[in-house]
């Protein structure tokens, strides 16, 4: 490799006579470039593309660790010191520099440490431009989520009030009982379309939280309610207790959509004939909702992962938990855009306890 092809090197050093044994150093594989003084370094920068500075510590005027402090976040620093103090060292690594080189500087330990920095950079630029072009996907598929939520909407709207007029001049048979069974389908299609428009609405922040006093037994009886034939079809008791104060500042819809979410987790994992509990506490500006299952329950090593997007963790190992999706996330974008958070621990006796926590107030 020429130096004309490596990589840009800036020596800043007051001394011509070090500058020159540095460029003797280097010379032959990189592109040197000298500065006699701090400001002149901040200039060359300023115009020229570098991947590494030489910095010498002791400078009259302004020192290495003022100029690494200016340029720590644009450029890789190594810090040539004569000095070995541990303090010194701790300065210099408090100014941002990468590295030391101790004075005198070993020309196969400068190679070696400029070889292991550069390699390092390339790394780092590779993965930056990696994670750029992932975001630039997920973007990407975003984008084509929200079209289809939305070309779907419309057709989708149709089919609901063409089988409702359908309901109304059936008569009692298979025909109605197909029609209802149709219509249903719809209208779970029609939340899940509802839910992906939602979640990506908070994501950009385009769906503020409308806060209104809100009647939190009456909410939390509502979203049972709404799970009430799941619960029954499967012999699961669904229980709900209220404590506290009952009137809380949040948004009704989202928290509703919470609880529904939580609810429906909590009666697809749980087998036929247990329990499945939702208690909520307000108390002190916070409400907390917690919705008990007797599921398998969620490892250790899982629990952190749970209401990430598309967070079904244990389902690429083969676990039981294999819906976890959408749903969960949006749990946590609702807890977060009330400024809670949420999470899930076990329950005594067995399953799990996923728990949000909202301020009640804005």
């Amino acid at each position: 490799m020429s130096a004309k092809d490596g990589a840009a090197i800036l020596v800043v050093d007051d001394e011509d006579h070090n500058r020159a044994l540095l460029r003797a150093m280097l010379g032959g594989q990189h592109r040197v470039l000298e500065a006699a003084n701090g400001p002149a370094a901040l200039e060359l920068l300023g115009a020229e593309q570098v991947d590494l500075v030489l910095l010498d510590v002791m400078m009259p005027g302004m020192s290495g660790y003022d100029v690494c402090q200016k340029i720590k976040q644009r450029v890789g620093v190594l810090l040539g010191t004569a000095l070995s103090e541990q303090e010194q060292k701790n300065l210099g690594l408090q100014a941002g520099a990468d590295d030391f080189l101790t004075k005198p500087v070993d020309r196969r330990e400068l190679l070696l440490r400029v070889r292991a920095f550069l390699k390092l950079r390339a790394q780092d630029a590779l993965i930056r431009q990696q994670l750029k072009q992932l975001a630039q996907l997920q973007n990407t598929k975003d984008e084509m989520l929200s079209l289809m939520v939305h070309d779907l909407r419309s057709p989708l709207a149709g089919i609901i009030s063409h089988l409702g007029l359908i309901l109304e001049d059936a008569p009692e048979g298979r025909l109605r009982e197909d029609a209802q069974a149709a219509l249903r389908g719809a209208d779970t299609m029609r939340d899940s379309l509802e839910e992906a428009l939602q979640i990506r609405l908070l994501e950009e922040g385009h769906l503020p939280i409308a806060r209104a006093p809100v009647d939190l037994k009456a909410l939390v009886r509502d979203a049972a309610a709404t799970l009430e034939p799941t619960a029954r079809r499967k012999r699961i008791q669904l229980s709900t207790t209220m404590d506290g104060e009952a009137v809380a500042s949040v948004d009704g819809k989202l928290v509703r959509r919470a609880i529904e979410n939580l609810l429906g987790n909590a009666l697809k994992y749980t087998p036929a004939g247990k329990d499945v509990s939702v208690a909520v506490r307000h108390r002190d500006g916070t409400v907390e909702i917690e919705v008990s299952d007797r599921g398998p329950g969620i490892p250790a090593e899982l629990k952190a992962a749970m209401f990430e997007k598309y967070g079904s963790v244990e389902a690429k190992k083969g676990g039981p938990r294999k819906g976890f999706g959408l749903g969960l996330y949006m749990v946590k974008l609702v807890a977060d855009g009330h400024g809670g958070v949420a999470h899930v621990l076990d329950r005594d006796g067995g399953g799990a306890v996923f728990s949000i926590r909202l301020r009640s107030a804005a």
